[in-house]
């Protein structure tokens, strides 16, 4: 009866996101949805348009010349503005999400993996959060950490994740400061200032950047800014964003010398089947040292 309760919450989790994103995809979209989601057995199957994709590393993407990046990057936001305009966070952005496809006139990306996304304001209980850590917003981390309320994981956690993915992109590097704990999110919450390396980029990308890493998620642009700003690029001029207001700092997280690793990645299994004995017990991306005290089941 557990089992069944726990298959019939996370079957509705994604009929629901399926049919929140049906009026707005189409085949052959850059937002590649599921097309038919269902159980057979113990299993469950999504259906999803087959992507024949390029093959490229971020560091072959930030070897292109930059209007083909520019393209890569123009498509990445207009697919998470979609999403956004929709109110949904797509919750799990990284570069093995976004698909490269090559296209008659160059690349282009394809936004995937909605099986995390969720109404923003409303994410699943702490303990049920999948994904990868590198990618992690700040406030993603403290919620993690039941030091933030669901109301802060709003769109602006995409942006952050974006701004690191766009970062090595255009650079083939992650933002710095390069430090021993390799997710940007707890840098952030040490204070670091994440910012691009210099003379990598133009002024106006370099900046955009920086303020989609911005440790406050209120003073970071909305991924309509970002768009548009994407947008005004190859002409010269940019779109300048309305100034946010300065918020107050936030207190500094010490999460330095906690033993903080990823846990190895292990094979899905349906909701509420054990792990054998040969299986992890933990699934892929999902945390586990002394920065978070539970055990993921």
């Amino acid at each position: 009866e557990r089992k069944r309760a726990r298959c019939a919450v996370f079957e509705s989790h994604h009929r629901g996101i399926k049919a929140a994103l049906s009026p707005i995809t189409r085949y052959g979209g850059n937002l590649v949805a599921t097309l038919d989601f269902f159980r057979d057995g113990a299993k469950y199957y999504k259906v999803t348009e087959k992507i024949d994709v390029a093959g490229l590393s971020t560091a072959d993407i930030s070897g292109l010349d930059l209007p083909t990046r520019m393209v890569l990057l123009k498509t990445a936001a207009h697919s998470l503005k979609i999403l956004h305009d929709l109110g949904i966070v797509h919750s799990d952005l990284k570069p093995d999400n976004l698909l490269i496809k090559r296209t008659e006139r160059g690349y282009t990306t394809k936004l995937i993996d909605f099986d995390n996304s969720y109404i923003a304001g409303s994410p699943p209980p702490p303990d049920e959060i999948v994904g990868t850590m590198n990618y992690y917003s700040p406030e993603l981390v403290q919620y993690i950490q039941g030091d933030a309320p669901a109301g802060d994981l709003t769109p602006a956690s995409d942006i952050f994740a974006l701004g690191l993915i766009f970062c090595e992109y255009l650079t083939g590097l992650s933002p710095l400061p390069h430090t021993s704990h390799h997710e940007p999110a707890i840098d952030v919450l040490n204070g670091a200032v994440l910012t691009t390396p210099k003379g990598t980029l133009p002024p106006p990308l370099a900046e955009l950047v920086a303020q989609m890493l911005l440790a406050d998620r209120l003073r970071r642009p909305t991924i309509d800014e970002v768009h548009s700003t994407l947008l005004g690029h190859p002409s010269g001029t940019t779109v300048a964003r309305k100034p946010r207001p300065p918020q107050p700092p936030t207190r500094p997280t010490s999460l330095r010398g906690k033993g903080l690793r990823l846990a190895a990645p292990s094979q899905e299994r349906p909701p509420g089947e054990a792990a054998s004995a040969t299986t992890p017990a933990n699934t892929a991306g999902k945390l586990v040292g002394k920065l978070f005290d539970r055990r993921y089941r």
